[in-house]
């Protein structure tokens, strides 16, 4: 994975909507601007959700009312071929993300959010991006580790409603068939807490997705050390866009995402960014399987 782009992480809430950059009216001459379901057509844009705490995907600016980001700045590649504007709203949590959803609070989140068989069950996910897992740990502590079987008897910390909990119960329930320790998981609301919560030795790894990983390292002067899991517990992972299930919506977004990678911004910002390793060929509909 290349060296991330450079910027500073702030832990600050966002009140109210963020307009992206881009487009500031609808373009009726865009590719798929016909095929948009009527009311996002008549109402001129579509709402987006993220938590503006997630980078390098979304974040926020020193000014705490921008948003940045690997999935800010594809919304805006996104807008040139839908032709309405993306208006980001700004949810509390990864689990009011798919709940804001599902009561038509947002019309879809464009990303990301990790594709799972239970999302499934109330939304479709247009996967965009493969994911992996690690640890984040703190070398100063004396917490050692090179893969997710070092993880028995240590204290955890993930992210509220993640992906990554299935996973890393699992991992302690072989800790215990074992005759180790079973791990002791804390659960916090975002990454910045999570942070905080190693820097303070309150916690000795963080186990989320590769990526903010990695970043929230860089941004930090490297100053901890990322150890990826070096097997999956689970089936293969991806990242995803949020439609309602069975809406209209889904395939308009399936096909935004598939021009974003023939017109080659897909690519060119997955790189700007340094995760060009995670790219798919093609966007997917609900990839992710049950667990092994």
């Amino acid at each position: 994975m290349k060296k991330f782009l450079a910027a500073s992480l702030f832990g600050v809430m966002l009140v109210g909507p963020a307009w992206s950059q881009g487009l500031s009216q609808p373009d009726p001459s865009a590719p798929l601007f016909k095929q948009l379901p009527a009311e996002i057509r008549e109402k001129g844009f579509i709402v987006s959700a993220t938590t503006g705490r997630y980078p390098p995907f979304n974040f926020m600016k020193e000014d705490g009312k921008t948003l940045q980001g690997l999935s800010i700045e594809l919304g805006e590649e996104m807008e040139k071929v839908l032709g309405v504007p993306v208006k980001n709203e700004i949810a509390e949590s990864i689990a009011s993300l798919i709940t804001g959803l599902t009561s038509n609070r947002f019309d879809f989140i464009l990303g990301v959010v990790a594709d799972t068989p239970e999302r499934q069950n109330v939304v479709d996910m247009v996967d965009w991006k493969r994911q992996g897992t690690a640890f984040l740990i703190n070398p100063e502590d004396g917490t050692t580790m090179s893969s997710i079987d070092d993880a028995c008897g240590l204290v955890v910390g993930i992210q509220k409603a993640s992906f990554v909990e299935p996973i890393i119960q699992k991992q302690s329930e072989l800790c215990v068939a074992a005759g180790k320790k079973p791990v002791t998981v804390q659960i916090l609301n975002d990454q910045a807490t999570l942070l905080l919560g190693l820097k303070s030795k309150r916690i000795q790894a963080v186990f989320s997705e590769t990526v903010a990983l990695a970043y929230q390292n860089s941004v930090n002067n490297n100053a901890y050390k990322v150890v990826p899991s070096g097997k999956n517990l689970l089936a293969e992972l991806y990242q995803a866009s949020a439609t309602p299930r069975g809406s209209a919506l889904t395939k308009v977004v399936m096909a935004a995402w598939q021009q974003l990678i023939d017109n080659g911004a897909y690519a060119r910002l997955m790189t700007k960014w340094g995760i060009e390793d995670d790219m798919l060929p093609a966007p997917g509909l609900n990839l992710a399987k049950p667990n092994k």
